[in-house]
């Protein structure tokens, strides 16, 4: 297998491969009744499932053992369930990476472009697990509650509960559910897979956080990056800051580190825009 961390189970894939012959595009497929893409009812296609159309299209690009090293994401305009999505992919090398620029498109108008980043296959590392003296791995029993993370079906939520402190929050990501489709790696693990741990933590900030400090639910932008894959999710703890920074004149972000047995190996940023006060609620 060309790609390290290629999903396996064929109701992950996503796309229509027909057309993408036919036509230099391929069709998304939205199937409402996925267990994760859809844990509950959306009045429009989730951010989520455009990620995964992006990185799928940019893996069918590989020519040489790879895993995705980084996907950047910027959002445009919602996605609907009322006409075709189209998926546009070029490609140029850079150094020794492959870089995929994607483009989603609905009705002739772009809703988002993603980049995908292919990087040459190394050495799977596991997380390794927490040295003497520091508590043991969360278990599922450990679970965040899935309504404070907007999760219906508990096997779709990924992080145990986060610890917040004065400036900064710190969540493990539990043991994979056998039932979770979306842990199909091929024995690595999906970058979105961790992707979505990040947003856990963010849903999680939405959910708790007191005063004004909430982001927005339409995102406009989301980008991770890792400098190696992981084997498994045993060990891997994501901290960030509980507080957004400025990012432009009407944008605001905020972002965290993966580490695994207490090394760094990737970093999460969530874009979105700029806060909301109590009198104006944020939209849903």
């Amino acid at each position: 297998m060309t790609v390290l961390d290629r999903r396996m189970d064929r109701r992950n894939a996503v796309l229509e491969y027909s057309s993408y012959v036919t036509r230099g595009q391929c069709r998304l497929l939205v199937d409402q009744s996925h267990p994760f893409f859809f844990d509950h009812p959306l009045d429009h296609v989730p951010g989520l499932l455009l990620l995964e159309a992006a990185v799928q299209a940019a893996q069918d690009r590989a020519e040489f053992p790879c895993f995705v090293g980084a996907v950047r994401a910027k959002f445009h305009k919602y996605a609907y369930f009322d006409a075709p999505i189209w998926v546009e992919v070029s490609h140029r090398a850079e150094g020794t990476q492959l870089c995929c620029n994607v483009k989603i498109l609905q009705g002739n108008h772009l809703r988002a472009e993603i980049q995908v980043d292919l990087r040459p296959e190394t050495a799977l590392q596991p997380a390794a697990s927490p040295a003497p003296l520091q508590p043991p791995p969360p278990t599922r029993a450990s679970a965040c509650p899935g309504d404070l993370l907007n999760k219906l079906r508990p096997e779709n939520v990924l992080i145990d509960r986060p610890q917040t402190g004065t400036d900064n929050i710190r969540a493990h990501l539990l043991p994979m559910d056998r039932d979770c489709l979306f842990g199909d790696g091929f024995g690595a693990v999906p970058p979105l897979y961790l992707l979505e741990a990040f947003m856990q933590v963010q849903r999680y900030l939405n959910a708790t956080q007191d005063g004004d400090q909430r982001i927005r639910d339409i995102l406009t932008g989301v980008s991770i990056d890792l400098s190696r894959p992981l084997a498994q999710v045993q060990g891997v703890a994501i901290e960030g800051d509980k507080a957004f920074y400025p990012k432009g004149r009407s944008r605001m972000a905020r972002r965290a580190k993966f580490s695994a047995a207490g090394q760094i190996f990737g970093q999460c940023e969530i874009e979105t825009a700029r806060l909301c006060s109590r009198a104006t609620p944020a939209k849903t």
